[in-house]
């Protein structure tokens, strides 16, 4: 179990903090660039990162079958990897909100990126592992990161909405 979640911590972080490098280049005096203002090479990289990301964590979960309560084989590593990677991308992605409205430096955005980028990832892991106090451990620590996100967001979860905004439609949103 604790070889699959620092693998799971490694990937994520490693996959997420490149993410991060991505978005947070070329801005145009934005918190972080827009998808509508990548470029095609830039587009293909994030690509090819979320196809790395996706990859290494299935192979993650089939060689650490057995440290998870999912149904072995295909299905329940699949599960396993959708779950994993995609309740990942959605908590770095909220981590990544908070920072930005919580002003850090980019140099700590990316710091916090290359080494904590990956705790989302580990996090689910950890809730999907073997030992029942293993997925508790997991779910406090995810409440009391989701609390201290909200705090830090002044409680206002329009501030989410309006990063998402600017991700997808940045002409929705005056920064």
């Amino acid at each position: 179990m604790l070889r699959q979640l620092a693998a799971t911590w490694l990937v994520g972080s490693s996959v997420t903090g490149t993410i991060a490098v991505l978005f947070t280049s070329d801005g145009g005096g934005l918190p972080f660039r827009p998808l509508a203002l990548f470029s095609g090479q830039a587009l293909f990289t994030l690509a090819v990162l979320l196809l790395a990301l996706a990859l290494a964590t299935f192979a993650i979960g089939w060689r650490t079958q057995d440290a998870g309560w999912l149904p072995r084989g295909g299905r329940g590593v699949l599960l396993w990897t959708i779950l994993v990677a995609g309740g990942g991308l959605g908590g770095w992605g909220f981590a990544a909100a908070v920072t930005f409205h919580a002003e850090f430096s980019l140099t700590a955005q990316l710091i916090l990126a290359y080494t904590c980028g990956g705790l989302p990832f580990a996090l689910i892991a950890a809730m999907l592992a073997k030992p029942h106090l293993v997925n508790a451990v997991a779910a406090m620590v995810t409440a009391i990161a989701l609390l201290i996100g909200v705090l830090l967001l002044d409680g206002r979860i329009s501030t989410l909405v309006a990063y998402l905004q600017m991700l997808f439609w940045p002409a929705a949103t005056e920064w």
